[in-house]
């Protein structure tokens, strides 16, 4: 068992469960009303920052978790490219593309992390220490300084989100690529990588789109597009992603001992027992 793989499902599992939970206490917030939203309702927007403060850890430890989870899922997949191009000796432009978007998709993923609590500590510092109430006169509580930081929060969460959607976009390059080299590999070998874990990869791969399309639509339609990002989430990254990197963790020591074999050896075994 590859231990990479194991580490990187259990953290894409625990960190997107987080996230899950995340989606589901916005879902069910009480004083949710999107016309009052998209009015910059001050008293809402109060209401909606006190959420924002109360449910930030668990959607910053998500955060942190899944960059390590691309951290971990980095290694396995660059192995994976130097098996299946052998060595570097075939088609070698379609497996360093292969690890090229894994280091490409945890870059981006810790970028994003970084951006988002730089962004996070500095909204968190205004809403504490700063005049967000009284902007029009003294004891006028005219809220309008939410207003601001409201904008403010959705001009950098829309810059956030697209670099930390671009993973997903990773993602389904590295399964469609990834299964389109494993399908030339069982042309000579059939037992190292499995059609159904191929197909699997694929699968993932085509789910990581919409799952992409899901997370940056949710911008503009909470209501419509919130649910869906919920329910692709928990079959595609809690339930398929795991399942797949488990199975690529139990076929990769097998796949590099092959790897490693010297070729002529069974000849060398045979002549030797006179055959």
């Amino acid at each position: 068992m590859d231990i990479t793989c194991l580490i990187s499902a259990l953290l894409f599992l625990t960190g997107n469960i987080l996230l899950i939970y995340f989606y589901l206490k916005e879902s069910q917030r009480e004083h949710f009303d999107y016309n009052a939203y998209t009015r910059l309702d001050p008293e809402y927007l109060k209401k909606e920052w006190e959420f924002i403060e109360k449910e930030r850890p668990k959607w910053l430890s998500a955060g942190i978790i899944n960059g390590l989870a691309w951290f971990f899922f980095a290694f396995p997949m660059i192995q994976l490219a130097w098996i299946l191009s052998q060595r570097g000796s075939r088609s070698l432009w379609l497996h360093v593309s292969i690890a090229l978007l894994a280091m490409s998709g945890a870059l981006t993923e810790w970028l994003a992390r970084f951006l988002y609590i730089g962004s996070s500590m500095a909204m968190q510092m205004l809403t504490k220490n700063f005049n967000l109430e009284n902007w029009l006169g003294e004891n006028s509580e005219d809220l309008l300084g939410y207003r601001t930081l409201e904008i403010t929060h959705i001009v950098v969460r829309g810059l956030i989100l697209f670099i930390d959607s671009f993973e997903w976009i990773c993602l389904f390059f590295i399964m469609v690529f990834v299964h389109i080299s494993v399908r030339r590999w069982r042309v000579k070998d059939l037992e190292t990588f499995g059609a159904c874990w191929n197909s699997l990869g694929l699968f993932v791969g085509l789910l990581s789109v919409l799952d992409f399309v899901a997370e940056v639509l949710r911008l503009d339609g909470f209501k419509l597009f919130g649910p869906i990002a919920f329910w692709y989430a928990i079959v595609n990254r809690c339930v398929l992603l795991p399942t797949w990197l488990i199975m690529l963790g139990l076929r990769l020591p097998s796949a590099a001992n092959k790897l490693n074999e010297d070729p002529l050896s069974h000849i060398h075994t045979q002549q030797q027992n006179g055959v």
